[in-house]
C-alpha cells in the first residue's frame, strides 16, 4: 500500500476549498436575486432596499433610469405591483472577485396604476459583494421584439 504524503492531501484540500469558494458567490447572488423577486411581489420596499446598493442604476424596459432612492420611493407610492415573477434561462459570469453578472429572462404580471399586464423581459444584472452582503448595483432590461439573427451571406 502506497502512502500519500500529508503535503499532497493539503494541496488537494486547498483545491477543493477553492472550487467551493468559487461557486459560493454565484449561489449567494442567485439566492439574493430570489429574495429580490419575493420582495418585489410583496411590495417590501425595505427588503428591496437591503438588496440594492446605494449606487444602484436601474434601467427599466421602457428606458427609464432610476436610482435606488427613486425605485424604492416609487414602489412605496403604491402605483406599481408585481405578481407571478419568475426568472429563467439564467447565465452567470464572474468578471472579477466580488462581482457577479446574471443574464436571463423574466416574466411576471405587473400593475401600473389600475391596469395589470403580462411582461416578458430579457435582463442583465450586476451584483457586488459590499462588506459581505451581495447587492444589486446595476439592472437593465428590455422587452424582446423580433429576431436579431444575422442572415447568412
Amino acid at each position: 500500500m502506497k502512502m500519500i504524503s500529508l503535503g499532497w492531501l493539503a494541496v488537494v484540500a486547498m483545491m477543493v476549498g477553492a472550487l467551493r469558494a468559487a461557486e459560493a458567490p454565484v449561489a449567494a447572488v442567485l439566492k439574493a436575486d430570489g429574495a429580490r423577486l419575493a420582495a418585489m411581489m410583496a411590495g417590501d420596499a425595505a427588503g428591496l432596499g437591503r438588496l440594492m446598493s446605494e449606487t444602484l442604476v436601474f434601467v427599466h424596459s421602457d428606458g427609464r433610469s432610476e436610482s435606488k432612492a427613486d425605485y424604492v420611493k416609487n414602489l412605496l407610492a403604491g402605483d406599481t405591483a408585481y405578481a407571478n415573477a419568475t426568472t429563467m434561462e439564467v447565465r452567470t459570469m464572474e468578471p472579477a472577485p466580488g462581482v457577479v453578472i446574471l443574464i436571463g429572462a423574466q416574466q411576471m404580471r405587473k400593475r401600473l396604476g389600475p391596469a395589470w399586464s403580462e411582461v416578458k423581459l430579457r435582463f442583465m444584472s450586476v451584483w457586488r459583494d459590499e462588506a459581505g452582503t451581495w447587492r444589486l448595483v446595476a439592472w437593465q432590461s428590455m422587452r424582446p421584439a423580433g429576431n436579431s439573427v444575422v442572415p447568412a451571406k
